[in-house]
């Protein structure tokens, strides 16, 4: 049999103590956060500029705790009255086909001013865009990094 000594692990087990200790829950969330600048900006530069709602709405925020996954960082359009609530449709797309009103009926606009109320309507479908999805894959790799970087930072102090 061969002897394996690995030296610095009790330094390193400290270091971990006290940098758990030192941290908790809000530091955890601040470490994840140094890493979604690069996504952020590669979100914003991606995504449609048709009104400006969308590219003013991304934001970086703290996510649900879970204990399965831990603490995550939230980075996208924020939903909502003051947001973009319509960002998963630009995201994902929309499928076509006749919508029917369960109750009442559709408001429909016309040009020239009126409204016409009818059962059903029908709409076209919408490709959707992806900026959510490409702005994560070509930086995710960039994140990681920042991240690994103050969590080194971090344990060399």
């Amino acid at each position: 049999m061969s002897d394996i000594k690995i030296e610095g692990v009790d330094k390193l087990s400290r270091r971990l103590k006290k940098m758990e200790s030192k941290l908790g829950r809000k530091g955890a969330v601040a470490i994840l956060k140094k890493g979604a600048p690069p996504i952020k900006k590669e979100m914003k530069r991606l995504a449609p500029k048709r009104t400006g709602r969308l590219h003013k709405v991304i934001a970086t925020r703290r996510g649900k705790k879970n204990r399965a996954i831990g603490e995550s960082v939230i980075i996208g359009p924020r939903g909502g009255k003051n947001g973009a609530p319509y960002a998963h449709i630009v995201e994902l797309g929309s499928r076509g086909g006749t919508y029917t009103a369960k109750r009442g009926k559709f408001s429909v606009f016309v040009a020239g001013g009126g409204i016409i109320r009818v059962k059903q309507i029908k709409r076209r479908g919408v490709r959707g865009v992806g900026f959510i999805k490409q702005a994560y894959e070509t930086k995710q790799s960039d994140a990681e990094q920042r991240i690994a970087d103050e969590i080194k930072n971090i344990v060399e102090l």
